[in-house]
């Protein structure tokens, strides 16, 4: 469940306290807080000489803010990432190999890729390293009981 809060912490985390949605074309005020370029605007649009933070009030001299490169890129990753309620549901799924509808509970470490115990025997897989897992494991933080063999 520690995985589902942070991904929803992580969702929620960068958007503009403006519009509550997420920020677009992400700017920052020299107070550090980030809004949509068009939000801080449109804010500041009937102000002359001081122009406040609309989160903490510090002033922002001359409508002065900077593009946030890095968070644009953050938000484009947090938005293709699966919704909370994806999550959930699959967290309590257990994944089947696609090949053999079995439990994926071997990770190969040759190829990087979960397998099946019918995948293990086959010549594609047969001599690589791999390790034993609970099939949760990967959802759970890390806590897997893996032991390795040749």
């Amino acid at each position: 469940m520690a995985l589902v809060s942070s991904l929803a912490q992580l969702q929620a985390e960068p958007s503009c306290p403006i519009c509550l949605d997420y920020l677009r074309d992400a700017v920052t005020t020299e107070s550090g807080h980030n809004f949509c370029h068009s939000r801080i605007q449109q804010c500041w649009e009937d102000l002359q000489d001081i122009f406040p933070c609309p989160v903490c009030l510090q002033p922002c001299p001359d409508k002065s803010f900077r593009r946030n490169s890095q968070s644009c890129l953050m938000i484009d990753f947090v938005k293709n990432l699966p919704s909370t309620e994806d999550m959930r549901k699959w967290q309590k799924e257990k994944p089947l190999c696609e090949k053999h509808k079995q439990v994926l509970s071997l990770f190969c470490e040759k190829d990087l890729e979960l397998l099946c115990p019918q995948c293990r025997v086959s010549s594609e897989h047969h001599d690589h390293p791999l390790a034993h897992m609970e099939p949760a494991a990967p959802l759970t933080g890390g806590n897997s009981k893996a032991t390795f063999s040749p």
